[in-house]
């Protein structure tokens, strides 16, 4: 269950190993916790936010990333703790800024995109029964503005922008989940097996740009009424035009393939995605050269469930089995196939997450190769000498497959969680990660771990060439392997990623070839590039340079 009321108590076994495959002559050694180590920092540096309850089932704690000052530092907006709150990144420390005018109602969710291409973030604010705030960026400062977000939501849990019509102008899909107070999801009275369109949620809605107002459009193939809960706007074909994906709630994932022109052909993503998606993280993740999907969802091993306490032992097994059936498998990682995509996240070793909720993929040791950290909703421990999901996940890769680490021996805090923003904030060159508590404390971790040499890279232009950096690529090589990182909106449920592309060559100090293709066309090829340093690339090449702190 996405948002359930319900109380479990839940202890697991010990992470279950997956064979490690020798890839072109890799080693074959398990990645262990000595590679990785989070020391959290938030009250040290600033981020002082606590989320409250808002009285409802479905909570709106959240956290994004957003450079809104254009200082290549990474400031964070903060949801969830009554009125939100605006930090500005002041090198490596935030305080609070009075840059956010003050916001009517609850805030639900919030997206950050450059809706004119000027070089400078705006901000959707989505509003719980009520309609979206939009504030523009002028030059640091927001400033709210009618641009045609009139529609009313009930609980606009997620939103993500990208250039669907090919006008060069930024497009948002703004998700609306459903309100537990007023309906629950058909899916948790009933088994798996009912039509789509006899769903019982509410109504996503897609709004095009002209890179100043926004209309709603009802007849781009933007169907059905599900309890949706995040998506990833972004080509996931390879053919240059913005796909949507959404993970739904008690319901299969859907992929809307965008047909060239804005309109979509859906595509539900069959049983093995019928679970309880709560994010939608896309990354090259296998190192193939396309985008694969990673969802949070729900597992807890069976084995285990004959421990519960007598009073949660029938509850839990009842939850699990008879209203949900087979949901209890665990995150999904979609790969795409000639058969479509796929489910591979059993196969290789990301399924046991636990409650998950939001989700940042990142190279978080700098070896070259993605890793996931992501959220976990608290259940309460009663057995002290087991390990239990009250820690955020984190699972390391290495060659394809990934290992869960012990969060406890991460510096991670056993906490109950939501949002996730992956950001660099002390511009060190390692990737760090703010967390929204629910009804707790927000959390900053810091990445202090041993890094291999890293190169980020911030994409602009967008002024220059009159057209949206969203779906930029930036392909990185190194002695013949090449990663593959995309600039799109990075948003996540209740949360966004910082938009500075992050690559982890290991001892490499020189990236070879560094090649920048914007979505209109435009190429920019650099050679023998250093690590070590933060880049901000437009078409006439790079024009700033920031070596680590």
């Amino acid at each position: 269950m996405g948002m359930g009321a319900v109380v479990l108590a839940v202890i697991v076994m010990g992470c279950v190993g997956v064979p490690v495959q020798d890839v072109d002559g890799h080693g074959a050694e398990e990645p262990t916790t000595d590679d990785y180590g989070f020391e959290e920092v938030a009250t040290e540096r600033g981020l002082e936010y606590e989320s409250i309850n808002i009285g409802a089932v479905n909570g709106n704690d959240g956290v994004y990333a957003v450079d809104y000052t254009n200082s290549r530092e990474t400031d964070l907006l903060a949801i969830g703790g009554g009125e939100p709150v605006l930090f500005e990144n002041t090198g490596g420390e935030f305080e609070r800024s009075g840059d956010l005018p003050p916001v009517e109602g609850t805030a639900q969710g919030a997206l950050f995109f450059d809706h004119d291409n000027d070089g400078w973030e705006d901000l959707l604010l989505l509003r719980r029964g009520g309609t979206p705030v939009f504030f523009e960026n002028d030059e640091g400062t927001f400033r709210e503005r009618d641009v045609g977000f009139d529609d009313e939501f009930v609980v606009p849990v997620s939103a993500s922008a990208a250039d669907a019509t090919g006008n060069g102008c930024p497009d948002v899909f703004v998700l609306d989940y459903g309100d537990w107070l007023d309906e629950h999801p058909r899916g948790w009275h009933y088994q798996l097996d009912f039509p789509a369109e006899e769903d019982n949620g509410e109504l996503n809605a897609l709004y095009t740009g002209d890179c100043g107002e926004f209309d709603r459009v009802d007849d781009a193939g933007i169907e059905g009424e599900h309890w949706s809960m995040a998506t990833s706007f972004v080509d996931l074909t390879g053919d240059g035009h913005p796909d949507i994906h959404v993970a739904n709630d008690y319901f299969e994932d859907e992929i809307y393939y965008n047909r060239g022109d804005g309109t979509f052909d859906r595509e539900y993503l069959g049983n093995e995605t019928n679970r309880n998606g709560m994010s939608s993280s896309t990354a090259d993740v296998t190192g193939d050269g396309q985008l694969e999907i990673f969802v949070t969802n729900i597992y807890y091993p069976r084995d285990r469930w004959g421990e519960l306490p007598d009073t949660q032992r029938q509850l839990f097994v009842d939850f699990m089995t008879a209203r949900i059936g087979d949901r209890n498998q665990g995150n999904n990682l979609l790969v795409r196939t000639d058969e479509g995509f796929v489910d591979q996240g059993e196969e290789r070793g990301l399924n046991e997450g636990g409650w998950g909720w939001g989700a940042a993929v990142e190279d978080f040791d700098g070896d070259g190769q993605v890793d996931v950290f992501h959220a976990t909703q608290f259940q309460a421990r009663f057995d002290e000498g087991q390990p239990t999901f009250v820690r955020p996940m984190v699972f390391a890769q290495q060659n394809g497959q990934f290992h869960r680490l012990d969060a406890s021996e991460l510096g991670l805090e056993e906490v109950d969680e939501r949002g996730v923003a992956a950001l660099d904030f002390d511009s060190s060159g390692s990737m760090d990660v703010a967390v929204a508590g629910s009804r707790a404390s927000y959390r900053l971790y810091s990445n202090d771990a041993e890094q291999g040499d890293s190169l980020q890279v911030v994409v602009g232009g967008a002024e220059d060439l009159d057209h949206t950096t969203l779906g930029t690529t930036v392909e990185a090589t190194v002695d013949g392997d090449s990663q593959l990182r995309v600039r799109n909106a990075r948003a996540d449920y209740q949360s966004q990623d910082t938009r500075t592309l992050h690559f982890g060559f290991g001892e490499a100090d020189t990236v070879d070839e560094l090649r920048v293709t914007w979505p209109d066309g435009t190429e920019l090829t650099l050679e023998d590039v250093e690590t070590g340093q933060r880049i901000h690339v437009t078409p006439d090449g790079i024009d700033e340079r920031r070596s680590y702190a």
